[in-house]
């Protein structure tokens, strides 16, 4: 069995990131060209507004779980977490639906990007990504080297830079505004 990387996410969530990014996107860019023949605080403030909620919506829709060779990665909007199969106990669709990752020191991990929702029930793309992974811990390696779970940030470059936009057109629009 290939045991390369693989990635899990709902196809609903790329759809629905394009989807926010660009109507939001053109909305923004707009409102920067609208500025063409002077300074507006209201440009500024829309701007700012397109891109928040673009940044906000690309780390929410971003979220998925990635399959390593000898771990696997629950990336929420916010946390990271890799967990070598080794560590893994259990892997369940929880009790809403929502994909959950039990390790052995009985931390409970829940995957945003495969949470509990009514068309999930229906479409079944949680309990497919459970399979997936059970499939997965079936092949691993007995001993990868690591040991423990590891948290960090999640970076999202597309994201976090349409963050700083946002703050910076706030800024502006406050600025220009006084």
């Amino acid at each position: 069995m290939d045991l390369g990387k693989k990635t899990l996410r709902r196809r609903s969530f790329v759809a629905l990131s394009w989807i926010m990014t660009i109507p939001f996107g053109m909305v923004s860019f707009g409102a920067a060209v609208s500025m063409s023949d002077g300074v507006d605080v209201d440009a500024f403030a829309v701007m700012a507004a397109c891109l928040g909620v673009i940044a906000v919506a690309r780390r929410i829709l971003g979220s998925r779980i990635t399959l390593g060779e000898s771990e696997l990665a629950i990336v929420n909007p916010v946390v990271t977490y890799t967990v070598p199969y080794g560590m893994i106990a259990a892997v369940s669709g929880g009790t809403g639906g929502t994909l959950t990752i039990l390790t052995r020191q009985a931390d409970e991990i829940h995957s945003t990007g495969f949470g509990g929702s009514l068309i999930d029930h229906f479409v079944g793309s949680t309990d497919r990504a459970v399979e997936q992974i059970k499939c997965r811990l079936k092949h691993r390696p007995e001993h990868s080297g690591k040991d423990d779970m590891q948290r960090r940030f999640t970076v999202a470059w597309f994201a976090d830079t349409c963050g700083v936009g946002a703050l910076f057109c706030a800024a502006s629009a406050v600025i220009v505004g006084m």
